[in-house]
């Protein structure tokens, strides 16, 4: 199994396209972000009544902290094209007649899709950390890193498994492609990186509640902007704090409930837990079948 993930990974780095191709979605989220979001965003946060000298790094925190998600639900895709490439080209028929079980199989694309994933993320929060030193002379703590790493990790666990689930039933290039561009768009909106959570409709709300990175997003953004928040709404009264964490999606809603971080981490494990029995079942039904 460390040998075919050491060939995935080996392939990936083999071709600097896909490399490129990497970082490039993630420059492209933040060119849109500077140019069109980050003045719409502290605007309106201004908008809502809450006006600090912390806006600006408020926001800058808020929007970062989904990007860091979309960067590793969209960076396992290059591997994960291998993994569609070796089924279309029945590559993977090869791979067993060796003795590796065919789960095994499958599995080292999950953990070399993961790998990438980790790593690109991390030199991204690396950057973007530096970014807030050198810009906003803002440290932040060991606590915060640390926690924050953890749910980039569970992220790029739930983003990886979500995308090879799709990937096994997807056997042609064209189909993938037509997805990557599909799920490119998609996961800015359904993260609140585009949009601030809380404009949409209550039932969209209510929707994307179920999407995990959604969930991911929200934890991740209340880690990274808790001291901020702290600073800024304690010149308000209590009752308005839940406009700025529900509207701006560090809080999460359902019906009109909030939801606690604990839940939404219980509810993390559940969902790769769930994913990996359908992966498992999958496989096993496709054996079945042939």
């Amino acid at each position: 199994m460390k040998t075919l993930i050491y060939r995935h990974l080996l392939l990936f780095i083999k071709s600097p396209i896909n490399i490129i191709l990497s970082f490039l979605s993630s420059l492209v989220i933040l060119s849109l972000y500077f140019l069109f979001i980050r003045d719409f965003t502290i605007k309106a946060v201004a908008d809502y009544g809450f006006l600090s000298n912390l806006n600006n790094l408020f926001v800058d925190k808020l929007m970062t902290s989904g990007l860091l998600i979309v960067i590793g639900a969209t960076s396992v895709l290059s591997i994960i094209f291998i993994f569609v490439k070796d089924n279309y080209n029945s590559i993977i028929k090869d791979f067993r007649i060796t003795p590796i079980s065919y789960i095994k199989i499958i599995y080292s694309y999950f953990l070399a899709s993961f790998i990438i994933s980790m790593i690109i993320t991390i030199i991204s929060y690396i950057g973007i950390e530096i970014f807030f030193i050198l810009h906003y002379d803002y440290h932040s703590s060991l606590r915060v890193i640390i926690s924050s790493l953890f749910i980039i990790t569970l992220s790029n666990i739930i983003a990886t498994l979500l995308i090879l689930i799709i990937s096994i039933k997807l056997n042609n290039f064209n189909s993938f492609s037509t997805f990557q561009t599909l799920y490119g768009v998609v996961i800015g909106f359904f993260t609140g990186v585009y949009i601030p959570i809380g404009y949409y409709p209550e039932i969209i709300r209510n929707i994307f509640f179920y999407f995990p990175l959604c969930q991911t997003t929200s934890i991740l953004r209340n880690i990274q902007t808790s001291s901020i928040t702290t600073d800024i709404l304690n010149h308000y009264p209590t009752n308005t704090h839940h406009i700025l964490y529900e509207t701006f999606g560090i809080h999460l809603t359902f019906n009109n409930n909030l939801i606690s971080i604990q839940k939404q981490i219980y509810m993390l494990f559940i969902v790769i837990i769930l994913l990996n029995l359908i992966i498992i079942f999958i496989i096993n039904f496709n054996r079945y079948k042939k």
